[in-house]
């Protein structure tokens, strides 16, 4: 583990000192938690900024705008009948 120090506005400190007093944890505790949920909070965030690049670059790629609308219209197409029925078929 790293020790850190670090100066918190007088606010924040009384703040956070009630949160983890209402939570029946410590206050380094209190801001371990909470510096781990940010860092969750902004990896998820730079993770769907990704996925909306990536959509995007989707939306511009003619060779995936060709493909993805073959497989759309094959899937409303409708499906070739068979003769027999082979799942209806009895053993």
């Amino acid at each position: 583990m790293t020790t850190l120090s670090l100066i918190l506005p007088d606010p924040v400190a009384k703040a956070s000192k009630v949160a983890a007093k209402r939570l029946g944890i410590s206050r380094t505790q209190f801001i371990r938690q909470a510096i781990a949920h940010e860092l969750q909070n902004f990896d998820a965030q730079l993770e769907q900024e990704a996925i909306v690049k990536s959509i995007t670059a989707m939306k511009k790629n003619k060779a995936y705008l060709k493909e993805s609308t073959e497989i759309s219209e094959g899937f409303s197409s409708e499906l070739p009948k068979e003769a027999d029925e082979w799942w209806n078929k009895k053993s």
